[in-house]
């Protein structure tokens, strides 16, 4: 065999190890989210998304509210009468976690997906940050709604 041949083998073999390493390099994870929040509102009723976390002084680390709508698309949240300063992740119909926004209360100001949305979630702010739960994660929520009778 010529040494230009034994070479090209030997790159090829290298480069194919190299992609098998890169296409196994997945940051995201699926989150099971009762771990994080034993207390979780799932919200699905229009009156229900509409009222939110508003008038409430506080909520709890281990608290979070689900918002459920009814078809995936922009969807948009507000701090009308919220005085609870929240985090908010606006995920996919799978739960994957496509954008997280800090949100300011008393804003009437509307944070809105830039990506489609079935779902958000909204916790304590920073929770998310704190928990190193991030964009591009995916969070169980077909398990939520089993737990949900």
């Amino acid at each position: 065999m010529s040494k230009q041949y034994l070479n090209f083998v030997q790159k090829s073999f290298k480069y194919l190890i190299f992609l098998l390493f890169v296409s196994n390099l997945d940051a995201s994870r699926d989150i099971d989210i009762t771990k994080y929040l034993s207390e979780i509102e799932i919200v699905s009723k229009y009156e229900d998304r509409k009222k939110g976390l508003m008038y409430r002084r506080s909520i709890p680390n281990n608290y979070g509210m689900l918002f459920v709508w009814p078809y995936e698309g922009q969807q948009c949240m507000w701090m009308k009468n919220t005085y609870v300063p929240l985090s908010v992740a606006y995920m996919d119909i799978r739960g994957k976690i496509i954008e997280i926004y800090d949100m300011v209360p008393f804003s009437k100001d509307s944070v809105c997906s830039t990506k489609a949305a079935k779902y958000a979630l909204e916790v304590n702010s920073g929770w998310f940050e704190e928990k190193d739960i991030n964009i591009g994660d995916s969070i169980e929520v077909k398990k939520l709604f089993s737990n949900d009778k």
